[in-house]
């Protein structure tokens, strides 16, 4: 599904500072698997994934998504295969506060102009299956964090996506809401879909079927 081949990423701070996120990273993530990505803080493990899901560009390297190298593809062309085959939970939810529960989960279908009668059904659908089928209405600020965190999976789920792509997505959560969301992750991966989830907690991790580590932007561990 993913391949990713001799990545480097380096950030330009100020005039004088580079940041050497990645340092060579060569990993191939298979569609229908659920991965891990783990390691301490400032080990690459957010811009790991944000190379996986074309939402940033390596300094040097290759990297294929579907079996296609994508490397060099403009803007619109990434943002048009994010769009139809990705989903993203970041650590923050994102909402837009002038919408209601429902309406933020349809806005990938609005904005990529996608929209038909019947996503509004499944998007009832999604909200049901994180328990928020009595809360279509009410505004961000009208919901928890680890609601407002529900939502934003479920408007990852909206396009059902071939690939979610999840930033520590349990975080500042509760024990109640972070079993809900990766129950819908394992529930959506047993279909066949590929989940990657970045995250520090390692009990979480081992929900996943494989494990992949960084430490000081290099590949440590792939199990």
């Amino acid at each position: 599904m993913i391949s990713l081949e001799n990545i480097h990423k380096t950030y330009r701070i100020g005039r004088e500072r580079k940041v050497h996120a990645l340092k060579g990273i060569s990993e191939t993530i298979h569609a229908g698997e659920f991965v891990a990505v783990v390691g301490p803080s400032g080990s690459g493990k957010s811009t790991f994934l944000a190379i996986a899901g074309l939402l940033e560009r390596p300094t040097e390297g290759t990297v294929r998504f579907d079996g296609k190298d994508v490397t060099g593809l403009s803007d619109k062309e990434r943002t048009r295969i994010r769009a139809e085959q990705c989903g993203f939970v970041f650590q923050f939810p994102s909402l837009i506060p002038t919408l209601n529960t429902l309406e933020n989960v349809l806005l990938p279908k609005t904005l990529c102009r996608t929209y038909k009668k019947s996503d509004e059904e499944w998007g009832r659908n999604l909200l049901a299956r994180v328990g928020l089928d009595d809360k279509l209405d009410n505004l961000p600020y009208q919901l928890s964090g680890g609601e407002q965190r529900r939502v934003a999976l479920a408007r990852a789920l909206i396009n059902k996506p071939d690939v979610i792509f999840a930033d520590e997505p349990t975080g500042a959560v509760d024990e109640y809401n972070a079993i809900i969301i990766i129950e819908l992750f394992k529930e959506w991966n047993a279909q066949g879909r590929t989940v990657i989830m970045v995250t520090h907690d390692m009990k979480l991790a081992a929900e996943a079927g494989r494990i992949i580590q960084l430490e000081q932007g290099r590949l440590k561990i792939s199990i």
